[in-house]
This record gives C-alpha cells, sequence and structure tokens, in this order.
C-alpha cells in the first residue's frame, strides 16, 4: 500500500494525500516548512523535516524553496 500523508492545520486535517499530492500543496503554498504532517499513522511533525518534499517541489527555484521551507502560513500551528 502506497504512504498516505495528512495535514494538521486550523482548519483542521487535510488527508490522506498522496506524495504527488503533498508535493503540490508545497508548490502551491498551502503547506510550508512549519506545517505539520504525518505519515500513515505516525506522529506529528514539520514539513521542512520531510527528506526532498522541499527539493521535489521546488528544484528548479532554490529561491522559492527557501522561501516555502522557513515560511510561517496563517493556518499553521
Amino acid at each position: 500500500m502506497a504512504t498516505q500523508w495528512f495535514c494538521k492545520t486550523r482548519e483542521g486535517v487535510k488527508g490522506p494525500l498522496t506524495a504527488v499530492e503533498l508535493k503540490e500543496k508545497v508548490r502551491t503554498g498551502e503547506v510550508s516548512g512549519v506545517t505539520l504532517v504525518r505519515k500513515d499513522d505516525s506522529k506529528w511533525f514539520p514539513a521542512k523535516e520531510v527528506v526532498g518534499l522541499f527539493e521535489a517541489a521546488f528544484g528548479d527555484d532554490p529561491e522559492k524553496m527557501k522561501k516555502a521551507h522557513e515560511t510561517e502560513l496563517p493556518g499553521d500551528y
């Protein structure tokens, strides 16, 4: 079974998401580096700890990657 991802914001939990959907949420700004995520039924942790997520989302634009990685969104905890 494929890994399922979940995002936790003040609006609630979003998911399950595929890795591709999570990457798209990073790319569109819905998920930042401080947004809490979890994989399957693991503990919550900041999205910036997902190895390769921000590189995959912004590999062609290091400045956008850095900004998204460090930005706190209004919906983040």
